[in-house]
C-alpha cells in the first residue's frame, strides 16, 4: 500500500503521487519534522475523533505544540477558525488523517 499511487484533484489540476512521497512533501510544507508527541497527538485524534477543550486549550505548552500542527492543516479547531484559547475542542482535518495514511506509523 506505501507505493500505492494517488491522484489528487485541486483546483481544476490533478497530480499523481505516492503515499510515501505525499508524506514527504506535507513534512516539508510543515518546515520542521513533527516531533513524536504531535505524531501520538495525530494518532490519537484519529482513534477518539474529538478532543475536548471547554475552556480552550489552557496552557501555553499545549498551545504552541498544536500550532504546528493547525498552521499546516493538519487539525482544526471547533468551532472553526477560532483561536486555540478560544477552542472546545481539535478535530483531525482530511489533510491530516491523509497525512496518517501516508505513512506515520499507527
Amino acid at each position: 500500500m506505501s507505493g500505492a499511487k494517488v491522484k489528487l484533484s485541486i483546483a481544476g489540476q490533478s497530480i499523481e503521487t505516492t503515499l510515501p512521497e505525499l508524506k514527504e512533501i506535507l513534512e516539508a510544507q510543515a518546515g520542521e519534522r513533527l516531533t513524536e508527541e504531535n505524531k501520538r497527538y495525530l494518532r490519537q485524534l484519529l482513534q477518539q475523533g474529538l478532543k475536548d477543550y471547554p475552556r480552550g486549550v489552557a496552557t501555553e505548552e499545549e498551545r504552541q505544540s498544536l500550532r504546528l500542527l493547525r498552521n499546516n492543516g493538519l487539525i482544526q479547531t471547533v468551532p472553526r477558525n477560532a483561536f486555540l484559547n478560544d477552542a472546545k475542542a481539535i478535530e483531525l482535518s482530511a489533510l491530516g488523517r491523509l497525512y496518517l495514511r501516508a505513512g506515520v506509523p499507527t
